[in-house]
């Protein structure tokens, strides 16, 4: 009998292909020609199969996390020194790892707007403890960057999603 909960074949396998095409798409700074809005986004290169199953392993999701905040961190060493200052923030959805991603923007990006999104389907209640998304994942932030966490609340037509998002990076 096979319980719910087996495992994964090739769970690290799978992780280790992610972490190689998170490392490819941001190997290089991005062209200005690529931004959109002032905006740039790598999004999680990863099948939603994987990533949304209760049964690959926490550990293998964590380093997938840990790789977007890890070339996050590569990207700020390598972003251009032209008169527009970047800026690099990673978005971290736990409730749905699919949906992460690294925005990059210009001085002109307003992140406030993934920060507060004005939407009447949308509530976010802002988690006091910036530590907890450390301590819960074990990941590893670098200690300049902002840490900001979200209770999150989607109202759809008749359900309502709760979720856990989280901003790190650096943003003004």
């Amino acid at each position: 009998m096979i319980s719910k909960k087996s495992k994964i074949r090739g769970a690290r396998r799978n992780a280790d292909r992610i972490i190689r095409r998170i490392e490819a798409c941001t190997e290089n700074f991005p062209e200005s020609s690529s931004f959109q809005y002032d905006c740039c986004h790598f999004e999680m290169p990863a099948s939603q199969a994987f990533l949304r199953s209760e049964r690959t392993p926490l550990k293998e999701k964590r380093r997938c996390l840990q790789a977007m905040i890890d070339q996050a961190e590569q990207l700020m060493q390598i972003r251009p020194k032209i008169n527009e200052l970047f800026q690099v923030m990673v978005v971290l959805d736990i409730g749905d790892l699919w949906s992460s991603q690294i925005i990059i923007g210009t001085e002109a990006a307003d992140f406030d707007r993934f920060i507060h999104p004005i939407s009447p389907n949308l509530r976010r209640l802002e988690q006091p403890d910036s530590n907890k998304l450390k301590r819960d994942w074990g990941l590893k932030i670098p200690h300049q960057w902002h840490i900001k966490g979200f209770r999150e609340f989607i109202h759809e037509q008749d359900r309502q999603v709760e979720g856990e998002i989280w901003f790190v990076g650096e943003w003004n």
